[in-house]
């Protein structure tokens, strides 16, 4: 018998090592990669929620304008009617596909179902009497009404 003790072989135990190191490192990629694709999915899921959601208010919002008076030289103003299920308030008008920028009161101002609200304006286009200017009105979330209106 020999008095010897054992040998121990110094590769197995580094490539045991080694094995688990890169077992670890794709683990860790992996969950990574998982964290990742679970947040990039509920902002997704969430964007569409928002989308969505916009797209159903925006089906029960109902406006239509009623009266349409001017004031020489470009001073338009109008009478505009919520008939629709919520709330709503005028972001935008054109006349003749002209953005108007100069108003004088009512844009964004909330109005209830059921109530009028008083838009008035400096026109981009000049006015000019017998003329026919098609003037369109857009709300908050998109929804859009027009009226052809002669001065």
């Amino acid at each position: 018998m020999s008095c010897h003790p054992p040998s121990h072989d110094k590769r197995a135990v580094s490539e045991i090592i080694a094995s688990l190191v890169l077992i670890l490192i794709v683990s860790s990629a992996g969950v990574i990669a998982y964290s990742y694709s679970i947040g990039a999915f509920s902002s997704s899921t969430s964007l569409f929620q928002l989308d969505t959601n916009q797209k159903e208010e925006q089906t029960r919002e109902r406006f239509a304008i009623v009266a349409v008076w001017w004031n020489p030289p470009n001073q338009l103003n109008l009478t505009v009617l919520n008939y629709g299920q919520i709330d709503l308030a005028i972001d935008a008008v054109y006349v003749n596909w002209a953005s108007v920028t100069d108003y004088l009161g009512g844009r964004r101002i909330t109005i209830g179902n059921g109530k009028l609200i008083q838009l008035s304006f400096t026109s981009p286009v000049s006015i000019q009497s017998g003329s026919t200017y098609e003037i369109i009105v857009a709300s908050k979330r998109g929804s859009k009404n027009a009226i052809d209106w002669k001065a």
